[in-house]
């Protein structure tokens, strides 16, 4: 019999956690506190351990629009090439690997998430349930409360309410406490057109091109372009420190900012940046807050995922790429034939998959690649052992959970059968 599954949330982590475990062959029923499904935000990476596990699962790529990102550059604040990290196509061979690194619409990729969950997989798809406010959930005995009274019972339950998660107190038993990274970003999109009809614009764009990502840095503060929607558009995140009163607790992507603040905030760049900030549209400022991770993902027949296990801060482009992977791994950890009194042992095995692997991003995504150092004694508080890897690229790359999955569950059952013997 397939396990009864009910998914907390139908963000990136949500739905991509209830692809992997229909695919799998369980029913799998998604609740949404918003009464439309869709993404907010503007661009995101899907580095290669991302589109690993999106083609795993059948997405259509087509439906992402994507550009590719061939390279990585670092430029000064003048607008002045200082060196490049990575070229794509170099690493994916010193590596061994050949998944693409793309760069999309989050509304694109959300889309294209919603259109897999739809598709039916060995007879079954997921079903999704919008307007639907948690209340509550048992840990223990799977309930999940609505705020209209309404009860849900699961077999499994998957925690994948994002930051402002309230399924993480099922865990931990207490209220989750938002904490400030003393850092604000803003956000917004500029059509490529707009830009080429501009001089100073296109000057920058011939020098950069519309195939990869470029960082504009100073000290404190830094301005990163990528292309989207099939390189009609330019996305542009603006990290620097939190001196405009901001509020943690109030900020959200949907706080909107305005073209003058952009503008002061970066007024000791170069002319071609500037003119960039200028032609801005639909400016977003929030303030990056984040929270301290729980010691564990799981709790009786609960795990949580995404954001609600581990909040990733932007810097490392690897938020997404977190949660499809805490999706593969359970989609790994329960096949077919997972009867419901082995839930909360294949979760103690999802948390030894993914806890120390999925919190080493974290911390090291709450600052840029130059400082993560910088991090390593906060990522020891939880992962006593943790080590600095060499760099991010070459330790999220090549990750496969899905397999670290099945190599832990295979070595679980074959020592129980030596026991039994």
């Amino acid at each position: 019999m397939p396990l009864k599954v009910i998914v907390v949330g139908a963000g990136l982590g949500g739905l991509g956690a209830a692809i992997a475990l229909n695919r799998a062959g369980h029913d799998v029923q998604v609740i949404e506190q918003s009464g439309f499904l869709n993404e907010v935000g503007a661009a995101i990476h899907v580095a290669p351990n991302a589109s690993r596990i999106l083609r795993e699962w059948g997405c259509d790529f087509t439906n992402l629009e994507a550009s590719p990102c061939n390279r990585l550059q670092v430029w000064n604040s003048a607008g002045e090439l200082l060196w490049t990290p990575i070229v794509t196509k170099e690493l994916q061979t010193t590596l061994d690997i050949h998944d693409d690194w793309l760069l999309t619409h989050r509304v694109d990729l959300h889309n294209a998430l919603r259109v897999t969950a739809a598709k039916e997989f060995n007879g079954r798809r997921v079903n999704v349930r919008l307007s639907s406010r948690v209340e509550s959930v048992d840990a223990e005995t799977g309930v999940v409360l609505l705020k209209d009274g309404a009860t849900f019972s699961g077999d499994l339950i998957i925690g994948a309410d994002g930051i402002h998660s309230r399924t993480v107190s099922s865990v931990t038993g207490e209220e989750p406490r938002k904490e400030s990274t003393g850092q604000n970003c803003f956000r917004f999109l500029i059509p490529v057109s707009k830009t080429q009809d501009n001089e100073l614009a296109a000057s920058l764009l011939k020098k950069t091109g519309l195939d990869g990502l470029h960082a504009f840095t100073a000290s404190d503060r830094r301005l990163v372009f990528y292309p989207c929607r099939q390189g009609q558009l330019l996305n542009v995140v603006g990290i620097h420190p939190a001196r405009d009163g901001v509020s943690t607790k109030d900020s959200s992507w949907l706080d909107s900012s305005n073209v003058e603040h952009l503008y002061e905030t970066y007024q000791d760049f170069g002319p071609e940046v500037r003119e960039m900030c200028r032609l801005g549209e639909d400016v977003k400022l929030w303030s990056l807050g984040t929270r301290s991770p729980p010691t564990k993902f799981v709790k009786g027949k609960l795990a949580l995922v995404g954001d609600a296990a581990h909040p990733t801060l932007p810097h490392q482009g690897q938020g997404g790429a977190q949660a499809f992977e805490d999706g593969a791994a359970l989609g790994a950890l329960f096949p077919s034939d997972t009867t419901p009194e082995q839930v909360s042992a294949r979760l103690e095995l999802y948390n030894k998959v993914r806890y120390e692997r999925a919190l080493t991003v974290m911390m090291m995504s709450k600052t840029h690649d130059e400082r993560r150092a910088e991090m390593l004694d906060e990522l020891r508080k939880y992962v006593p052992n943790a080590e600095l890897p060499k760099d991010m690229f070459s330790f999220t790359w090549p990750s496969n959970p899905a397999q670290d999955a099945q190599r832990l569950l295979a070595t679980e059952v074959n020592v129980k059968r030596a026991v039994l013997g």
